[in-house]
């Protein structure tokens, strides 16, 4: 147990004036006794003595109140590491969330080529994500959850970004990448989630992704990049799941209007 957990399983509970007094209280008698000690062992009566006890005494003193600024200043950090990482990050699968999804690759867009598409946007869906959490439970649900994001943070390449949007929406932004590379990782993805169910090695457990790809255009926004992908996970969705759908070049143009199955 370091000084500060010490201190705070003791006067944590008390307020801050009051820590402080019991603080300074401490300081004053470990420095008179140890003065005592002193005087009464060696005597006092060389001024070169009273300084050289004088620093003892206060080295003495200062090392446990040190030892918890120290503590105390390393405790803070952990603290704001830790919500920080809460406020960027999905517990569940250790991908980033929604809003660190847009504040990033919206960096990254606004650093590309203004005349150059800035990548490829996939958007990801868990097919009958409830039957899964209405047959096996909500613990399944969840392993399932855990291994499409790990499955997400394996195949994605340094530069890329996954995130977990929410329930069992998934995204991944593909830098620089063109259709050939989005489709690629999308099939490799779909083939990782059907082997779910046999990692887990749970009976009647079918684990699939419909997938919407779209490539961000010159000069498009995310927004608009993702409306793209949207569009094409629903059509993946009505085309029966398990499948993989994009969208061309013309798709910010009508979306809804360009889009091909593998």
């Amino acid at each position: 147990m370091t000084t500060y957990d010490l201190w705070m399983t003791k006067f944590g509970d008390y307020s801050p004036i009051k820590q402080i007094a019991i603080m300074v209280g401490m300081a004053v008698i470990s420095a008179d006794i140890l003065a005592a000690v002193f005087f009464l062992a060696i005597g006092l009566d060389r001024l070169s003595t009273v300084l050289l006890v004088t620093t003892f005494i206060v080295v003495i003193v200062s090392v446990p109140l040190g030892a918890f600024l120290i503590g105390l200043n390393f405790r803070l950090k952990q603290i704001a590491i830790e919500r920080d990482r809460a406020a960027r990050m999905d517990d569940l699968t250790g991908l980033a969330n929604r809003n660190e999804f847009y504040l990033q690759v919206e960096r990254l867009i606004e650093g590309s080529a203004q005349n150059l598409s800035a990548g490829a946007l996939l958007y990801i869906d868990a097919d009958y994500f409830k039957t899964i959490n209405d047959r096996h439970g909500h613990a399944v649900g969840d392993r399932v959850l855990r291994e499409i994001g790990h499955l997400m943070q394996t195949v994605i390449s340094k530069g890329d970004f996954a995130a977990r949007f929410g329930g069992e929406e998934f995204a991944v932004f593909l830098k620089d990448a063109d259709f050939g590379r989005a489709d690629w990782l999308s099939q490799k993805i779909l083939t990782g989630v059907r082997n779910i169910s046999q990692l887990l090695q749970i009976k009647d457990l079918e684990v699939t992704v419909s997938v919407g790809i779209a490539i961000h255009e010159p000069g498009q926004s995310l927004e608009t990049a993702l409306i793209a992908a949207d569009t094409c996970l629903y059509a993946a969705k009505n085309q029966g799941r398990n499948r993989i759908v994009h969208a061309t070049s013309d798709t910010k143009v009508r979306h809804d209007n360009y889009m091909r199955t593998f």
